[in-house]
């Protein structure tokens, strides 16, 4: 086999370019700090990469999900509680003023009192969040309002009040990954998705309150509405009234715990996405990431490797069968 002198040029030039390159690949990666800078580095890892980050960006949403749901249902949570603090004001004039030793004038300035905790209580039970949602219409967060007047007036003329949201359910956003991608028809809503509005009716309704004529709805407001008409006619109000009261506030304490419950799913759900999040970011980095101390090592090998080509490319450049018989 007869082998030329540009032949030898030819794989001397080759083995240098092809050292150099190698050394300004180590470079790169070294500069960048990344393994993978281009598809050609490693498709498999580069799509195992765009995978991870895409996990991890779906966990940052979930993150930042369960904070505007934990806003939320924490401004829900202020709103009952503010109501509950009316119901007990209310409760204590209700058996304050079934005492004989009160007068008819007494009560009627006692009305006054629970005129000014229905209005309060009224404003909150249509109160809204910061976007100018409904917080207790259910899924209508854009209604009119949760409660509205009823045709049905009491003794003293003032107007009962109504539900006026929604009846199936409430908004729910997702804090986790899930299987199905699916809500469930209950109103529970599955692990993954935490319910950030409520029902007014299942909030403030009394279950067995036995104080409101047949027909009325059998909500908080009313009960109030109820207490204020008593006291505008001078009379005493009904023990009713009184046992009404403490059921809406068994009632509205077992929502204050369910509301905690799902601010507690929200944290724990947080805690789960974090822990997942850096296992991800472990797997990428250890897919993605260059590590140094080899990219030195390497370095030092193509480095080495490049001198002694150009070593022997001087050398073998000055072979020939002219050099020879000089």
């Amino acid at each position: 086999m007869r082998i030329s002198t540009n032949q030898f040029h030819h794989q001397g030039i080759d083995a240098i370019n092809k050292h150099q390159a190698d050394i300004l690949d180590i470079q790169e990666k070294m500069s960048t700090g990344k393994r993978i800078n281009k598809p050609g580095d490693d498709p498999v890892g580069l799509h195992q990469v765009h995978n991870l980050k895409k996990s991890m960006a779906q966990i940052e949403t979930f993150k930042k999900n369960g904070e505007y749901a934990s806003a939320q249902l924490s401004l829900e949570e202020t709103q009952v509680q503010t109501v509950i603090d009316s119901v007990q004001r209310a409760r204590e004039l209700t058996i304050q003023m079934m005492n004989d030793s009160y007068s008819a004038e007494n009560r009627q300035a006692a009305a006054a009192e629970v005129g000014q905790l229905i209005e309060h209580v009224r404003n909150v039970m249509n109160s809204k969040n910061p976007d100018k949602e409904l917080l207790f219409a259910g899924s209508d967060v854009h209604a009119s309002a949760a409660f509205v007047q009823d045709a049905t007036t009491a003794p003293n003329g003032d107007p009962y009040y109504k539900y006026n949201g929604s009846n199936d359910g409430g908004r729910f956003v997702q804090i986790a990954f899930d299987v199905d991608n699916r809500i469930n028809s209950n109103d529970l809503g599955d692990p993954s998705r935490v319910r950030i509005t409520d029902r007014g009716n299942k909030v403030f309704d009394i279950p067995g309150a036995t104080s409101l004529p047949a027909g009325v709805e059998p909500n908080v407001l009313n009960i109030m509405v109820q207490l204020k008409s008593d006291l505008d006619q001078g009379l005493q109000p009904s023990p009713q009234i009184g046992e009404d009261f403490s059921k809406a506030l068994d009632q509205m304490s077992n929502v204050m715990a369910e509301i905690g419950g799902r601010q507690n799913r929200i944290e724990t759900q947080k805690n789960a996405g974090e822990s997942f999040r850096m296992a991800l970011e472990e797997r990428r980095m250890n897919i993605e990431d260059m590590d140094m101390v080899q990219g030195i090592s390497d370095f030092t090998q193509k480095q080495n490797a490049l001198q002694m080509a150009q070593q022997i490319f001087s050398k073998v450049q000055n072979m020939s069968l002219f050099n020879y018989f000089r």
